[in-house]
């Protein structure tokens, strides 16, 4: 028995010495060391930051992100627009042909584990009515350049008073 465990640690040794970059990478894990670890990308977003005018992104993967877009869809709940609008000087920055109605938001590549935020300029100077409600429709990577482990988690809502 002895000499067969030797055999096949030398076999994994020599097998490791050998690995191309092509195959995937042998980490240790919870049920031990040489487990296959597929590295994955993850984006879900944080709705609920945009109370504060922040627009945040959070990479819950094991691999970081390419760039990517954030889209916002502001409206009354139950309803069809109804939200303010953003002032005219932000609009080339915040909007695109390619999502129409949404405020759009740059998102650069996120390593994994981290959260990426972004101040709304303009956030200060907007007019909300008080007593009012706007929900706030998330969805990241709408154009799926990322190759995600998790798409149904793309999408988020946050109701702001």
């Amino acid at each position: 028995m002895a000499a067969v465990t030797i055999a096949l640690a030398g076999a994994s040794i020599a097998h490791a010495q050998t690995r191309t970059a092509d195959q995937p990478t042998l980490a240790p894990t919870a049920r031990g060391p040489g487990a296959i670890v597929a590295r994955t990308i993850d984006l879900i977003p944080i709705p609920s930051r945009i109370a504060n005018g922040v627009v945040s992104v959070r990479n819950n993967g094991t691999a970081a992100s390419v760039p990517t877009v954030v889209t916002i869809n502001c409206h009354r709940p139950g309803q069809n627009g109804g939200c303010v609008d953003i002032p005219a000087a932000y609009l080339a920055q915040y909007t695109s042909a390619a999502y129409p109605n949404r405020l759009v938001v740059q998102v650069p590549a996120i390593q994994p584990g981290h959260v990426y935020n972004h101040n709304l300029p303009f956030w200060a100077e907007m007019d909300w009515p008080s007593g009012e409600e706007f929900q706030f429709d998330y969805v990241v990577d709408p154009a799926n350049t990322n190759n995600e482990s998790n798409e149904a988690n793309n999408a988020g809502s946050h109701v702001w008073e």
